[in-house]
């Protein structure tokens, strides 16, 4: 699905924009689910997304699935996470950060995709999106440049003008930022984002309770046969367990580490995140 051009934005830049992915009648019955979801789901946790037909579809989405399998180079990968929300008129910014699950954060060995979604598309009166391009090949901690606010920085990309239906795959390991706007009248900000992360390793999983229940009801909903890793919690650790057991250890944590003979080696075909 991608050109050898994309996958090397991808690479090289951490993102790749596809400008209206979804048709506007899609867009218009999804943004329409998400006005009835917000009104339930205040938190936006996606543990309930289940039983959202429309935002379901976008997660086995064939299309979507093809660009994953060529970002993840064929491997397999397993679904973490679907949330939505509604960005309505002075909605606040959220500073300088990244979503690669990791604990704690040493490398990028494995690829996590987050696929954004932005159904109204972006035209720089609710919220713009910030990138800063070649940020995934970075480790360090989600929040290392939250001090920095939403202000722009050198080399920041701008998305602000984007058509409705625009879906925009990023590595989850790319510092990003939502910066404020005025408003733009009644106009909203429609956002989903849908998590994915390449099989080979166990990831945290998203949610503190509730995660294999969420999976699973996925899982007999979206089942799709030639995917039967696609929601398998065997993917995942418990979060809180592996917060609570970090927060114990003194000291480095790599000197309570078992020797191992070889390092850990990236999935091979994995679009690589290295020059």
């Amino acid at each position: 699905m991608l050109s050898d051009a994309e996958k090397e934005q991808f690479r090289k830049q951490g993102y790749l924009i596809k400008p209206g992915m979804l048709n506007a009648r899609r867009a218009a019955a999804v943004a329409e689910e998400i006005d009835r979801y917000v009104q339930v789901e205040p938190r936006f946790d996606g543990s309930n997304i289940w039983k959202y037909d429309r935002l379901c579809d976008l997660i086995v989405d064939p299309e979507t699935l093809a660009i994953t399998d060529d970002i993840m180079g064929g491997a397999a990968f397993t679904f973490h996470h679907c949330h939505a929300a509604r960005h309505d008129p002075g909605l606040a910014g959220i500073a300088w950060h990244h979503d690669y699950e990791q604990i704690p954060q040493t490398n990028r060995s494995h690829t996590q995709l987050h696929v954004l979604h932005y159904l109204d598309g972006l035209n720089g009166t609710v919220g713009d999106l910030l990138l800063l391009p070649r940020s995934h090949r970075s480790v360090m901690r989600r929040d290392a440049m939250s001090f920095l606010g939403d202000q722009e920085i050198p080399g920041t990309v701008v998305v602000n003008d984007i058509p409705p239906g625009t879906v925009i795959f990023a590595h989850s390991a790319l510092v990003h930022a939502r910066r404020p706007q005025p408003g733009g009248g009644e106009r909203k900000r429609y956002f989903i984002d849908i998590a994915f992360m390449q099989d080979g390793i166990q990831w945290p999983s998203y949610g503190r309770e509730g995660w294999r229940e969420t999976l699973a009801a996925l899982d007999r909903k979206l089942h799709i046969e030639a995917r039967p890793q696609l929601f398998s919690e065997d993917a995942f650790f418990d979060i809180a367990d592996a917060v609570a057991r970090v927060h114990k250890v003194p000291g480095s944590l790599a000197m309570r580490l078992p020797e191992q003979a070889g390092a850990t080696r990236p999935v091979s075909g994995a679009i690589p995140i290295v020059q």
